[in-house]
């Protein structure tokens, strides 16, 4: 049916009791939370904490590439990954094959003297490794600096907040925190909250810090449990993931961005008490404007790092250009 001014499911429905001004955004909206980073960049930034990462900042990373070593961080992109129960799964299909200039049919005949294959892909731009844009997630009308929730078309998509916002981002030092190996088990158990406390305390094992414009990955170890499952179902009964209390810290270290190795970055069953669904999302992609990374391959980057004794290393991660998009696949490289 509807809903009231105020957001809330209703029978009927009556307007929201705002206006929205040529920019897209609300007039008048405030942050609710505190702490917020609307209006740090500029009332019209559309880039959130990325804004942390700096030519020096990259420049820096680079410093930190001594061996060469790349490492990847996607999960394979095919239908076997754990896509979200709220999403189609991928689908890959080859309009052109070896078969067709084996056999001589059609698409053979058409190029005669030349083989070749093409093939193309179906899916979520959310349904593997992926980044969760700042047009992903707004609450009370509400993106990312009080840009209204309107701003994302089914026609146009997101004419503000879009990924491609991000296309010369997301490139930084790395930091991977390696939670189950300093707590000394296989994985975190679903419904863990990890805690500021939790992360300061991996990081000074490992022996390194966490600071503005980094890009902050942390390792769960969830994700590889999904693929050494038989029956898939009880993977999406809780996950291991942030707390609320980490939204205070990741704004007071001016972390750029958040990627983990779970579906949803923050911990499930939410905490309570919780007023939304998704309440660290709000608090991260919406209030901070912090950039999340979902379902990441963290088990060969933290073999690496724990060869290596190394926890630091440039992390190549932009998203693809896609144009007003909410997300984005990607294949994160660390590079050691």
């Amino acid at each position: 049916m509807g809903r009231t001014a105020g957001g809330q499911w209703a029978g009927g429905w009556s307007p929201p009791d705002f206006v929205v001004d040529d920019n897209g955004k609300v007039v008048g909206a405030v942050c609710p939370n505190v702490p917020n980073n609307w209006g740090r960049w500029g009332e019209l930034d559309q880039r959130g904490t990325v804004n942390f990462v700096t030519t020096a900042k990259v420049a820096a990373a680079a410093a930190l590439v001594k061996t060469g070593r790349v490492v990847s961080c996607a999960i394979p992109l095919d239908a076997t990954g754990p896509v979200h129960p709220a999403r189609s799964n991928i689908v890959h299909l080859h309009s052109a094959t070896g078969a067709d200039h084996a056999t001589w049919n059609s698409t053979g005949q058409s190029y005669a003297g030349l083989q070749g294959t093409d093939d193309y892909i179906m899916m979520p731009l959310q349904g593997s490794t992926q980044w969760d844009g700042l047009a992903h997630i707004g609450a009370d009308d509400c993106f990312y600096n009080g840009f209204w929730i309107g701003v994302v078309e089914a026609s146009g998509g997101a004419t503000r907040l879009g990924i491609e916002n991000m296309k010369d981002s997301l490139t930084s030092r790395g930091v991977l925190i390696d939670l189950p190996r300093h707590q000394e088990v296989d994985r975190l158990q679903q419904g863990h909250a990890i805690s500021p406390g939790q992360v300061e305390e991996a990081a000074a094992a490992q022996g390194v810090a966490i600071g503005t414009g980094d890009i902050l990955v942390i390792r769960t170890g969830h994700v590889p449990w999904f693929y050494s499952l038989e029956n898939k179902s009880s993977f999406w009964s809780g996950a291991p993931g942030l707390s609320m209390e980490m939204v205070e810290w990741l704004h007071r270290k001016e972390v750029a961005a958040v990627a983990m190795d779970n579906i949803a970055i923050e911990v499930e069953p939410f905490e309570e008490p919780f007023d939304k669904p998704y309440p660290v999302h709000v608090r991260l992609i919406r209030d901070l404007g912090l950039s999340l990374g979902e379902i990441w391959w963290l088990e060969d980057l933290a073999a690496v790092c724990a060869e290596e004794q190394r926890w630091e290393f440039m992390l190549v991660a932009p998203p693809l250009n896609v144009t007003n998009a909410s997300g984005s696949p990607l294949n994160p490289t660390a590079i050691f």
